[in-house]
């Protein structure tokens, strides 16, 4: 292995990928184990992209994740006395709830960890009678929720939503700051495999998050793995600076991004990133590309909260699906041939003699699967042979 001085050699060393991951760590191999006593946790993955990893954390490492992470939440609008709705995703090892209530529990902060067994009823019951102004959740959970609650109660009102998982759609944000009265819309990033990445303050907007430098380094690479100058677009590396029980080193976490410089009227100037989305949003049809983030900011005018594209092989060409979800049903067709006016790349390529099918699917609230372990909706399926 290189000799590593400093940052500037960093990417001296090879990149980890989650197969050599998965290959090197519990439960099938202890190569990446410290060989100390066990102590700590260990977490899965969701699985909503590939087979469930496990994450072990030593009482080290987990101690230095939690105290990293209390900060990050101040960021993210919450403060003393505010009373949260913790819907995290929980269970089967799953560290969504676990890790937020190690985290909440060091603030001053009322919490209610429902996970993500929270009904209509105690939503309600937690705004009437505790008067809760803040929820923590994934967009997939929480939105049909309110949206359910907010026909139910009309005056209910709601100060902080925080998010994380997958993007919010620009058309919920909207929603929340009318329909309930949201001051506070922001998003946390975080892995799996090596917990917080980036955050959202209340002056970064869109995809764009301060970076957590300090516990986990952040590099972009292209394809073969070689970094790219700031403003480019790449797979998104993360070095684990506080982890010592499963290190990761240049890990490939399987999302997509680029570095910006940002002077933020938070204070916090410097390196933010603009979070893309997983990696297998850059969707590659016939001999063009699109990006996931791109189709679906381009539905907004629809009202669409979640997309999910399938592409499949189809009598010697290949098809193009999107399933939207959202509050009322929009037209399809109306969307489909917005779609191919705003995008070249699906109509097709002239060169190849089979046109690209392309269809689009509207569905209702809720009516897209979601993974049972962390409750996402996978974003892109390629069943191409």
């Amino acid at each position: 292995m290189p000799d590593i001085r400093g940052l500037q050699s960093l990417s001296d060393l090879p990149i980890l990928d989650k197969a050599a991951l998965e290959a090197q760590s519990l439960p099938f191999s202890r190569n990446l184990c410290s060989g100390d006593a066990p102590s700590g946790e260990v977490l899965r993955s969701g699985a909503t992209s590939s087979q469930p990893r496990y994450i072990v954390y030593s009482q080290t490492d987990w101690s230095n994740m939690i105290r990293e992470a209390v900060p990050l939440f101040y960021s993210l609008g919450l403060r003393r006395g505010d009373k949260l709705i913790n819907t995290l995703y929980g269970g089967a090892m799953y560290g969504g709830l676990t890790t937020t209530v190690c985290e909440f529990s060091r603030m001053p902060l009322e919490t209610y960890s429902t996970g993500q067994a929270i009904t209509l009823d105690t939503l309600l019951m937690l705004t009437d009678c505790f008067q809760a102004n803040a929820i923590i959740g994934i967009p997939a959970l929480i939105l049909p929720l309110l949206r359910e609650a907010k026909a139910q109660r009309p005056q209910l009102r709601l100060e902080k939503v925080l998010y994380g998982g997958t993007p919010m759609a620009e058309a919920d944000k909207q929603w929340l700051r009318e329909e309930l009265g949201a001051r506070t819309i922001t998003s946390v990033l975080a892995a799996n495999d090596g917990a917080q990445i980036g955050y959202q303050c209340g002056h970064l907007q869109g995809s764009l998050h301060h970076l957590c430098d300090d516990y986990n380094l952040l590099e972009i690479v292209d394809d073969d793995g070689h970094p790219l100058p700031d403003g480019q677009p790449g797979h998104i590396l993360i070095t684990s600076l506080q982890k010592q029980e499963g290190p990761l080193i240049r890990y490939r976490i399987g999302d997509y991004g680029r570095i910006l410089h940002q002077d933020c009227s938070c204070g916090a100037s410097g390196r933010v990133l603009d979070y893309i989305g997983r990696s297998d949003g850059l969707i590659k049809i016939q001999t063009n590309t699109v990006l996931y983030s791109e189709l679906l900011e381009s539905l907004q005018p629809f009202g669409v909260s979640l997309l999910q594209v399938e592409i499949a092989s189809v009598a010697h060409s290949e098809s193009l699906i999107l399933r939207t979800e959202s509050p009322q049903r929009a037209d399809a067709e109306a969307m489909r041939l917005h779609l191919l006016e705003r995008f070249e790349t699906l109509r097709g390529d002239a060169d190849i003699d089979a046109p690209l099918q392309v269809s689009v699917e509207s569905l209702g609230e809720g009516e897209l699967p979601r993974n049972s372990v962390s409750g996402k909706v996978k974003p892109v399926i390629d069943t191409r042979v």
